[in-house]
């Protein structure tokens, strides 16, 4: 028993979900000022001559700020659902009081969700089965509505990295198909022009992988948030609202 009130105490902690953003951000954050003091940055900035690097830096940050604005957001409603099960629970609510009023309900999404309940069951008639299904489907899309986005971003990045490696092998390439004589000056210009397209195909594929890493790791935090958010939501409607909400149109019918 002691072992189940811990555990729960650490899935219902508040804003545990930004906590874990945050960490993510110390990391990235201690990482960037680790490669800025021993000159890894510039070294990738000025080594790509393309500027593909610094255009992956720049989508990466601006990417992962908009991810956070939704771990924040996802963040609020697990502590919302927290409230709306609190105010719910025979442990907390007088007997007197009815779950399913969505009016006496915290405001958020959840209590939004439990009002769309009450207007299905209001509108159903007394005799139609309340079926949440589509109303979860509607729920759990409009949670994950702009996670798209890093999940493209960090494919896109990853694709980004890989035209920076064909970019690099040709730059490679393309002195020695020019090199038509055994000059000393000629061949070294050549292997300098070659350093910098290799350096330009490991540079961006370096920028290109580590961005997408991070974007996905991002959005594997958020997808676990919202599939904890529909579960709890689930298990509340399942085992309160919707039995108040039947018992209600019964005692309405009798």
């Amino acid at each position: 028993m002691r072992l189940r009130n811990r555990a729960r105490a650490r899935v219902d902690s508040e804003h545990l979900l930004l906590l874990k953003g945050l960490l993510l951000w110390a990391v990235i954050g201690a990482a960037f000022l680790a490669a800025w003091h021993y000159d890894l940055l510039q070294r990738v900035w000025t080594g790509d001559s393309t500027g593909l690097s610094v255009g992956i830096t720049v989508v990466f940050l601006g990417v992962a700020s908009h991810g956070s604005w939704h771990v924040l957001r996802l963040s609020r409603a697990l502590n919302h659902i927290a409230d709306v099960r609190a105010a719910v629970t025979d442990e907390v609510m007088p007997e007197d009081r009815q779950p399913g009023r969505a009016d006496a309900l915290p405001d958020g999404c959840v209590s939004n969700y439990i009002q769309s309940l009450q207007t299905k069951a209001r509108i159903g008639g007394p005799r139609a089965l309340i079926d949440q299904g589509l109303l979860l489907d509607a729920f759990e899309a409009d949670l994950r509505r702009g996670h798209e986005l890093g999940w493209f971003v960090a494919d896109l990045l990853l694709s980004l990295g890989l035209l920076g490696t064909v970019i690099g092998f040709i730059l490679m390439l393309g002195p020695i198909s020019q090199l038509d004589s055994v000059d000393q000056g000629a061949i070294r210009a050549a292997l300098a022009a070659m350093s910098g397209g290799m350096a330009v195909a490991l540079y961006t594929t370096l920028a290109g992988l580590i961005g997408g890493m991070l974007l996905k790791v991002q959005g594997f935090l958020l997808d676990g948030a919202v599939q904890e958010l529909v579960r709890r939501t689930t298990q509340l409607t399942e085992v309160y609202i919707l039995p108040a909400l039947e018992r209600r149109r019964s005692d309405a019918t009798a």
